[in-house]
């Protein structure tokens, strides 16, 4: 880490068992050893950085049960600045713990997080405060971009495939515009969802964005309502550019244990939704449509995971 990034270099791993079942050479960008344990400090990070050095924010407010409220609270440890996160009710509390111990103050309110996102937005009349969003900032997308940076750097030639999941699409953006910016003209997104967090896949059947009715997936992760209007239009410009599949609740928790069977890492089912893209057959399946290249797996985080709920999904997919 230098003094400029909240976030580090992650490393490519070639994964022998994916590559396999794949069909096709598969690499691990492997996200979830990132500090606060997913990708979002890259893209929140940088957001955070911006808004205190151009803006002289004293205070940051957000909104997240998971992923995005972690990177909010290591990135303002790290600048020494407060953080208030407001979360759902729905949150481990495991994750709440985890949010205190990097001293962000915890505020659990609301069903779901767009509920939370909306008591975190009336809560911007402060003076000072500064609202970090959980995916929808252009900062966030740019600091996403050195994803697909450091895959050009470690892997010196074009991915057939990208393979992520989507929640509410920060991540995608980033990788898109990524992909832009290398001129990796075949490369194509693979964007994994689970039923009941699909809310991307709904708006391409529909072709315009849909609020989904609720999150009834476990993939609490990608529970966003609706997918960032940045997203959707880019994926309307070329189509062509991004695969949507949506897998089951089972697929993606089937595709965690397997992964902590074959790599000895927890993740939790937000990412397994995009390794599930390999472990269910699905990226085999459709080799002949898919562009010549390497296949790229984002292990996006491991934060609303432990031992016990990794025991208890096994259990579950025993039954």
């Amino acid at each position: 880490m230098n003094n400029e990034d909240l976030h580090i270099f992650t490393p490519l791993l070639e994964s022998k068992e994916l590559s396999r079942l794949a069909g096709r050479r598969v690499w691990l960008k492997m996200e979830n050893m990132q500090p606060g344990g997913s990708f979002k400090i890259r893209g929140i990070g940088r957001t955070m950085q911006e808004a205190k050095a151009k803006l002289g924010v004293t205070k940051f407010i957000g909104s997240s049960g998971g992923n995005a409220g972690m990177a909010m609270a290591v990135a303002a440890q790290q600048m020494g600045m407060p953080v208030t996160i407001y979360i759902p009710k729905s949150t481990k509390a495991f994750m709440i713990e985890k949010l205190k111990d990097y001293g962000a103050e915890v505020i659990v309110i609301g069903e779901n997080w767009n509920e939370a996102n909306e008591h975190a937005k009336a809560a911007l009349e402060q003076e000072g405060t500064f609202m970090v969003h959980p995916y929808d900032q252009e900062d966030t997308w740019a600091g996403h971009i050195t994803i697909i940076d450091e895959i050009n750097q470690q892997l010196g030639q074009d991915p057939g495939c990208i393979v992520t999941c989507v929640g509410g699409g920060g991540l995608a953006i980033g990788v898109l515009q990524g992909i832009e910016k290398h001129g990796w003209e075949s490369t194509k997104v693979i964007a994994m969802e689970t039923e009941g967090a699909n809310c991307l896949k709904a708006a391409r059947d529909a072709g315009t964005l849909v609020i989904l009715s609720g999150i009834t997936s476990v993939a609490t992760s990608l529970g966003a309502l609706s997918v960032s209007q940045t997203l959707f239009n880019k994926v309307q410009e070329k189509p062509e550019k991004v695969i949507s599949h949506v897998v089951t609740d089972k697929d993606a928790l089937q595709a965690v244990v397997n992964f902590a069977d074959h790599m000895r890492v927890l993740v939790e089912p937000a990412c397994g939704s995009a390794l599930s893209a390999v472990y269910t057959g699905f990226i085999n399946q459709n080799l002949d449509n898919l562009p010549q290249g390497d296949i790229v797996v984002i292990v996006c985080g491991g934060n609303i995971v432990n031992l016990n709920l990794l025991q208890d999904w096994h259990k579950q997919l025993a039954q």
